[in-house]
């Protein structure tokens, strides 16, 4: 059976890769992974040197000594646990000096996926268990060429008398005291090829007096085959005259054998990589089968291999078959099995079985089934299950009965009984195994082309806005690019996207979600005139506008027209950030945007050309530019973001806090907001401004708030953070991107039991933005950290629009007022009332209100004179290191 478990070694200084790569391999079903994790270079190679895990994974970085050091140590210490090198995207010089030093294999942790982690996984394992046969076969060559049977022989040409030596006779299956064969009858134990040879050189011998060397296979008088190497020469008196045969025997036997199995372990593999290189290279399920049954009767010498595939009344049908000559052909037969409906033999072919019989006549199974083989003409046989999963959207199949017994492998000898070995028996599991794999791919591969069938009988146009849809813009763009590059022309793109479509569909319904797509495609339409101009809806609630022979200047003009058209058509919008009012997002390029411009890169260049839009602020338009100033640009923010990932690891960010004081004596609690800083490598300290908005552009956010998370109660169960007012609560800042971690509330709750500090010690922030974008996750988010004891903050309050329909779905304790409002408080008589209103509101649904940027002391006598509880900002307390 095979192994059930595998034990992986994971070296890794990182703790969210650990978790990354754990939620991969806790997918995989079969065999179980288990994962141990050790952090330092030290830890991993003290568990490497143990030898008690089938692979290990090791990372590049690992603090102050790198994975490559490591790596070379290991392979020095002679481990012989295969060693698979993880590094980051564009480390190629580094993967290829791994491979170069000895790891059995390397892959960027950027790029991974569960089925490509596992097979990398498998193949290692399977890789070193070849590698170790190897080297266990070559040991034993080696032992036997140190104990040469060697022996020697006499022939006499007058007298025709041979005599040979001891050993030659042990080689013969003789003794010393038995009668010596003779020169005829020694030439009787060769095989025909071996004889014809073997004479061939002895009249080379005698006609030119040389000597010769060379392998024979003979059948010693005990029947065994043995194979000799010889050293034959001509002995001659001092007339020159030819008078004996001298030769050497020495007994090759054993490393014949070692050569023979080492060729077999070889064609094995090679048997095997083939039928895995047809089910990577090919689809093609009929082609995939007829490579695994020739390949197997290859391999096993055997009379028959067929691939019998179940069917649905219990019996089956011979789908593919190997045939000998001379031997009944069963391809296409349709067979009954008596025995079947009553045996509970699916069951157990499910959890692995397989049945070996080396004589049908000795197996022990029923009479019914004999009688079934013999009319087959088998005598032995070999049969494994092709397991697939049902058809079902849980992909872990634990359980067995979501296994499905596609068919049977089967390999039959017909000519004689046949004592199997346990390496036929294992190459036939892994083809059963990799079969399954091609029949999986290939149903997946026929319901896609079922489902690329229909696509082709649906109209051109999308149903929903009357403009073409995907399907055809990619048809007709690629032809109209192909037309203006034959006439030298040029063509422009616009991306267009609505502006906060989801919230809106959470405000209004579905329904009237529809209608405001159909209403922004009218108004897209009607910009879009020209004969040869075309829109097509290119995603949920994003548009594409194609512009044959338009330049980008020409473009733009269209795309403003669009934009403005669309905001004139004033429908509401009380989710959105930007207006009242549906707004979108344009992006524009064209065909100019690269010296090697094709479709794929146009489009790629008005797609960023929206992103720059959406993230300048929505309700505009950008345009594709390469210009120097750009590129520099995003130099800057690739080198930062590098920054950003070495801080994680090195813990290059610094805690600061700010009092969030209270205004009147009936507010009891002091809180203090935790702010995050970024310390360059220089050892100057910035604000998070400056990298913020690139962090959660390369999703560096979730692992951000994880160490401010860690760090803060790691320090506050140590008492390193000195306040005086021990009674005080941390508010936290959390981004969108936690918010939506199904893995980040289990990592709070995992924080708060290693480092035993109260959850009531903590309050955490989110913006009103966040909350209101995904409002139902927002608040189970908060009411599951709220039932732990922590409190919450809702920061930005104001900043949009419909924050009060929200307000009452969102279970915080505090309300912080965005700061522009009361920024404007002593000047604007309108913002004085909008605070006023904020804070009675607050009070209504006992929620403490918290003033932001309080920089005078005038704002600071307005704030207290309205009653707002607690104030925050340069003129109260200015932010400090909060160690």
């Amino acid at each position: 059976m095979e192994k059930q478990i595998i034990n992986i070694l994971l070296i890794e200084d990182d703790e969210d890769d650990f978790i990354a790569i754990d939620d991969i391999l806790s997918e995989v079903d079969s065999p179980k992974i288990s994962l141990v994790w050790k952090n330092t270079y030290e830890g991993g190679l003290a568990a490497i040197q143990t030898g008690e895990y089938d692979l290990c994974l090791l990372d590049y970085r690992l603090g102050e000594k790198d994975g490559i050091e490591l790596l070379k140590t290991a392979i020095e210490l002679n481990c012989q646990t295969p060693i698979i090198f993880i590094t980051g995207q564009g480390d190629r010089e580094l993967d290829l000096l791994a491979m170069k030093i000895g790891a059995a294999d390397y892959f960027n942790k950027l790029e991974i996926r569960e089925y490509t982690l596992e097979r990398l996984i498998l193949y290692a394992i399977e890789r070193n268990k070849n590698l170790i046969a190897l080297k266990e076969t070559q040991a034993k060559l080696q032992e036997a060429q140190k104990i040469p049977h060697l022996g020697n022989w006499e022939l006499d040409l007058k007298t025709q008398k041979i005599t040979w030596s001891d050993e030659v006779l042990r080689i013969f299956a003789m003794s010393a005291t038995q009668h010596q064969p003779t020169y005829a009858e020694f030439l009787q134990m060769f095989l025909p090829e071996s004889r014809k040879l073997w004479e061939k050189n002895m009249a080379l011998i005698l006609e030119k007096t040389q000597k010769c060397e060379c392998e024979y296979e003979i059948i010693s008088l005990d029947g065994t085959v043995k194979y000799l190497y010889t050293k034959t020469s001509l002995i001659t008196n001092s007339n020159l005259e030819s008078i004996k045969i001298f030769g050497t025997i020495l007994d090759i036997t054993e490393r014949q054998k070692a050569e023979l199995e080492l060729k077999k372990i070889r064609k094995q593999e090679n048997l095997l990589n083939l039928v895995i290189d047809k089910i990577n290279q090919s689809l093609n399920l009929e082609e995939i089968l007829e490579t695994t049954v020739e390949s197997v009767r290859e391999f096993l010498q055997c009379d028959r291999v067929i691939i019998y595939r179940l069917l649905s009344n219990g019996h089956g049908i011979v789908e593919k078959e190997s045939l000998a000559p001379n031997c009944l052909s069963l391809l296409g037969m349709k067979i009954v099995d008596p025995c079947f409906p009553n045996s509970n033999i699916l069951e157990r072919y499910k959890q692995g079985y397989f049945r070996i019989i080396n004589n049908i006549n000795q197996s022990g199974i029923q009479e019914c089934h004999i009688d079934m083989l013999r009319d087959f003409q088998v005598k032995a046989n070999i049969i494994l299950p092709i397991l697939i999963p049902n058809e079902t959207e849980n992909k872990n199949y634990t359980d067995k009965s979501e296994i499905n017994v596609w068919g049977l492998l089967i390999a039959h000898h017909c000519r004689e009984n046949r004592e199997w070995e346990i390496s036929e028996t294992d190459l036939l599991k892994r083809l059963a195994a990799q079969t399954a794999i091609a029949i999986q791919q290939a149903q997946l591969y026929q319901r896609l082309e079922k489902l690329n069938q229909e696509l082709k009988a649906i109209a051109y146009i999308d149903d929903l806005t009357g403009v073409f849809n995907r399907r055809h813009f990619e048809q007709k763009f690629e032809q109209e690019w192909k037309r203006l590059v034959r006439e030298e022309a040029v063509i422009s793109i616009i991306m267009l996207d609505i502006d906060y479509f989801k919230p809106y569909n959470d405000t209004y319904g579905h329904q009237q979600g529809d209608r405001c797509l159909q209403q922004v495609a009218i108004a897209i339409q009607a910009v879009v005139k020209r004969p040869g101009d075309f829109v097509a809806r290119y995603g949920g609630e994003e548009f594409v506008v194609v512009l044959p022979n338009t330049p980008i200047e020409g473009a733009l003009k269209v795309a403003e027209n669009i934009r403005i058209e669309i905001e004139a058509l004033k429908i509401p919008h009380q989710a959105s950030v930007t207006s009242q009012w549906v707004t979108s997002s344009l992006g524009v390029a064209d065909s100019k945007c690269s010296k090697t411009s094709n479709p794929e890169k146009l489009l790629k260049a008005a797609d960023t050309a929206l992103y720059n839009a959406k993230t300048s602020g929505r309700n505009c338009i950008e345009i594709y530019s390469v210009c120097m100033e750009s590129l520099e640009k995003q130099k800057q923010e690739i080198n930062l973001v590098t920054q950003l990932r070495d801080a994680l690891r090195e813990n290059g960010f610094c805690l600061f806090s700010q009092a969030i004081v209270p205004l009147h004596e009936g507010v009891q609690a002091k809180l203090y907001e935790v702010l995050l800083r970024f310390r360059y490598p220089s050892g100057k300290i910035i604000s998070p401004t400056t990298f913020l908005a690139v962090a959660e552009r390369y999703h560096l956010m979730p692992r951000i708030d994880r160490w401010v998370v860690k760090n803060l109660l790691h320090s506050l169960s140590l008492q390193k953070i000195n306040r005086s007012d021990q009674d005080c609560i941390f508010t936290v800042n959390l981004s969108g991107a936690s918010i939506n971690d199904n893995n980040f509330l289990e990592f709070i709750e995992s924080q708060f039991a290693s480092s035993q500090v109260p959850p009531q010690k903590i309050c955490f922030e989110i913006t009103e933005t966040i909350a209101i974008t995904n409002l139902d996750k927002a608040a189970k988010f908060i009411q599951s950290l709220k039932q732990i004891g922590c409190s919450f903050a809702l920061d930005d309050f104001g900043k949009g629009m419909s924050s009060l329909s929200y307000l009452t779905n969102l279970p915080v304790d505090y309300l912080k007022i965005d700061g522009m409002f009361i920024k404007k408080i002593e000047k604007d008589t309108v913002t004085q009332g909008i605070v006023e209103g904020i804070y009675h509101i607050g009070r209504a649904i006992n929620l403490k209100v918290v003033a932001e940027y309080i920089e005078t002391e005038s704002i600071l006598n307005k704030v207290s004179s309205l009653g707002i509880d607690y104030g925050q900002g340069f003129y109260l307390d200015k932010p400090s290191p909060l160690l």
